[in-house]
């Protein structure tokens, strides 16, 4: 085993996780300057929203991409948000469908990314010493 970590394969399989979480990041910072005033007045009466947006405003880069990134987060997972009464289903039904959907596939690259990479690791760790 220790060949293939000595091999170009090696190489690709320890950068694809990057490559993966980056275009996640990407995508969530394209959303960041593309949708996030949509996605901010879709949500006027939700707490949670408001919450956030006084917390990291919505001006600089940083502040723009940390909201954007919290606000994805509760489209993959909104159920918890409904429950607690932080967000209003009504509102996020009006969301719409095509942000919605790169919302959670952001998400979702950025969770393969990591967890490839966690496993990357371990398996070089393994099979090094």
């Amino acid at each position: 085993m220790t060949e293939f970590w000595n091999s170009w394969w090696a190489f690709a399989f320890m950068l694809a996780p990057f490559a993966i979480g980056f275009s996640g990041l990407l995508m969530i910072l394209v959303m960041a300057y593309q949708n996030l005033d949509t996605i901010l007045h879709t949500f006027p009466n939700s707490g949670y929203v408001i919450r956030q947006r006084m917390l990291w405003g919505d001006s600089g880069l940083h502040s723009r991409f940390v909201l954007t990134s919290s606000l994805a987060a509760i489209a993959l997972f909104p159920k918890g948000h409904i429950n607690r009464g932080d967000l209003l289903e009504s509102e996020l039904r009006n969301l719409p469908h095509f942000i919605k959907h790169r919302m959670v596939v952001a998400w979702w690259l950025c969770f393969a990314g990591m967890a490839w990479l966690l496993l990357a690791v371990g398996l070089l760790k393994l099979t090094t010493d």
